[in-house]
């Protein structure tokens, strides 16, 4: 009897498992329906009723008995859940490892924080109450970042990152002016917010008077997200607008800077356009705002030197030792939160201040600024890298 349970605990471990990678990757595609959520939930009622009827069927059934498909399909599950799952999990403690070395100062924003006036009216605002939940235990890093191509005219610039702020009336109005009112007191020579601001409709009147709070004396510019393609684009973009920030679609701007050009992209791909390579100006260092991270593969063929995503979530909720299970990324958990360096950029992946449905565990909200630093002992730049022609190079 008990290898029979610890055959059918890897069977179901690795049935699971197969679902969640492909939940993860079929939800990282840009469809264009709002019913892709309903019917995930479907498939997932689906395959559970099938696996209980073949658990039912088959539980004292010899394996040898069993038809040659159910066979495969187990087999398959268990080597997902044997090896699959173990190495995933591996690989990611390797990752994480390695970005943790980079310094930070991390701090609970709003400890202090009446959190109970922060949820709202809305549909999903009972999730909030939930046990548990730290949906509104918002965190502040402070990352100093070494990057050696960095000019020695950029040296010590600071950059304020919010992302995926998923304004809903599931939180008051409340929460987001705390989170805004934090932010502010970041002061950062660039602010960039890198799409998904809306889940409500109802909310866009709140995106002016929000981050017009945000100042970047260098710049403010702002991407838009999958989530706002669900609703009145064109609206939120000029919303987005009349809080002082530049909207960037599939575009590039540029900014002098003590007499280095500094390249600033951004792109919603693949709900929006891409950032063509012709359209990329030469520069001195360039930054591309990307809202999913699952674009740094192109990203890194087209040279941006550091990228900024959300997206993910960090999954919003995450298993000790496993990690997160659900990840809307065709790459599944690979960028799950953190610094990925696919050479020569490097992506820095937010878990993000909201979600549609705000729940998290293990996974706090975030805000993020980064101090670039450059490498004393670098050549300059010029030298070190004149191979690469376009982008910062």
């Amino acid at each position: 009897m008990v290898p029979t349970l610890l055959f059918y605990a890897a069977f179901a471990i690795g049935e699971a498992v197969c679902l969640a990678v492909a939940v993860n990757v079929t939800h990282g595609y840009p469809w264009r329906v709002r019913w892709v959520e309903k019917a995930t939930l479907i498939i997932l009622a689906a395959c559970g009723v099938v696996s209980f009827e073949l658990t039912r069927r088959y539980w004292l059934v010899p394996v040898s008995e069993w038809p040659t498909l159910l066979v495969g399909f187990a087999v398959a599950c268990c080597l997902a859940a044997l090896v699959g799952l173990p190495l995933a999990t591996y690989a990611r403690s390797r990752r994480s490892r390695s970005w943790r070395e980079i310094p930070r100062e991390r701090r609970d924003a709003l400890q202090d924080a009446p959190r109970h006036e922060f949820i709202g009216d809305g549909p999903r605002s009972w999730m909030l109450k939930l046990p548990g939940n730290t949906s509104l235990h918002l965190e502040t890093h402070d990352w100093s970042v070494t990057l050696p191509q960095l000019p020695a005219e950029m040296d010590g610039i600071s950059i304020l990152h919010l992302t995926d702020l998923h304004f809903s009336r599931a939180y008051d109005r409340r929460y987001f002016e705390a989170v805004c009112d934090v932010a502010s007191d970041m002061p950062a020579d660039l602010v960039f917010v890198t799409g998904d601001l809306i889940d409500d409709s109802e909310c866009i009147e709140w995106i002016a008077p929000l981050l017009e709070r945000l100042p970047g004396p260098l710049g403010r510019f702002a991407i838009l997200g999958n989530h706002d393609h669900h609703h009145d684009m064109e609206r939120i973009a000029a919303a987005v607008a009349d809080g002082g920030f530049t909207v960037l679609d599939g575009e590039v701007a540029t900014i002098d800077l003590n007499g280095r050009k500094l390249a600033v992209g951004g792109t919603c791909a693949p709900w929006g356009p891409d950032i063509p390579d012709a359209a990329i100006p030469p520069a001195d260092f360039s930054m591309l705002l990307s809202h999913t991270p699952d674009r740094v593969y192109r990203a890194a063929r087209q040279g941006w030197d550091f990228i900024l995503s959300g997206h993910n979530h960090g999954g919003q909720i995450r298993l000790p030792v496993v990690g997160p299970i659900l990840m809307p990324s065709v790459y599944s958990r690979r960028f799950e939160h953190g610094f990925f360096r696919v050479s020569p950029s490097l992506m820095y992946v937010s878990q993000g201040v909201g979600a549609k449905h705000p729940i998290r565990y293990g996974c706090t909200p975030e805000i993020s600024r980064f101090t670039l630093v450059r490498a004393a002992a670098q050549a300059p730049r010029d030298q070190a890298a004149p191979q690469r022609a376009w982008v910062g190079r």
